[in-house]
């Protein structure tokens, strides 16, 4: 019985860390790379442009809405391989954001942002790989066709093979646990959906449980002498 109680603690100090964290969820649009003047980023081959809710005190993608404040960082990874990645910590240097995010009781988004954009982004708020940039920095998710650009020879830049990146639900992600630190230097799989605190809550539930049937099994086993009967007591 006492182990069972420690268990039962754990458990409940499980829960509690579940109810009392938060998990970061991102969305993710995809398109196409288009007059590029940077020879490591390759016309015609996809890109993507990343941005990462803090969700405070919630572990879900459910009836949330999120504004600016949230955003707490962007990563683009261009070319089919991501080999060239730019990511800016957004809680550090907060970009220019219009409108909000929304979604709805499946988790599916309803709204997302009419603009979020940065420009002169200095050496220093931001990190790259792949690619040697130039400061400041530039880059656009609002519907214009330049979508990024550094400063080296005064204006480099490259665009989108549509209108630039959209921004409607259609053509982005619907929103995903992510982990792993807002650098280009982070492997891809470091950005993945996770199990979140109230997942693994479930799994110790379900093994408690499991652990307390059969201890009950087992007791009346031994009351019963496994005859399925219980046993009677000679005077």
């Amino acid at each position: 019985m006492r182990r069972l109680r420690q268990y039962a603690t754990a458990v409940a100090l499980a829960s509690a860390c579940a109810c009392a964290g938060a998990t970061p969820f991102a969305i993710t649009y995809t398109g196409t790379i288009s007059d590029s003047l940077m020879p490591e980023i390759i016309n015609g081959q996809n890109y993507t442009v990343t941005l990462v809710f803090d969700n405070r005190d919630d572990n879900t993608a459910i009836n949330q809405l999120w504004i600016g404040a949230h955003l707490t960082c962007t990563i683009w990874r261009m070319n089919n391989t991501g080999n060239v990645v730019f990511a800016q910590d957004l809680v550090a240097r907060p970009p220019t954001v219009v409108g909000t995010t929304t979604t709805n009781a499946v988790g599916a988004l309803t709204s997302i942002f009419t603009e979020v954009r940065d420009t002169m982004i200095p050496a220093g708020a931001y990190t790259a790989s792949g690619v040697a940039l130039t400061a400041p920095v530039h880059w656009f998710a609002n519907g214009g066709n330049a979508v990024f650009a550094d400063s080296t020879s005064g204006y480099r830049t490259f665009r989108d093979s549509g209108p630039g990146v959209l921004m409607n639900i259609a053509n982005w992600s619907a929103p995903q646990p992510f982990s792993g630190p807002c650098s280009a230097f982070a492997s891809p799989e470091a950005a993945t959906a996770v199990p979140t605190l109230g997942e693994w809550t479930m799994v110790l539930l379900g093994l408690a449980t499991a652990v307390v049937g059969a201890r009950r099994l087992r007791r009346h086993s031994r009351q019963t002498g496994g005859t399925g009967h219980p046993k009677q007591i000679r005077g």
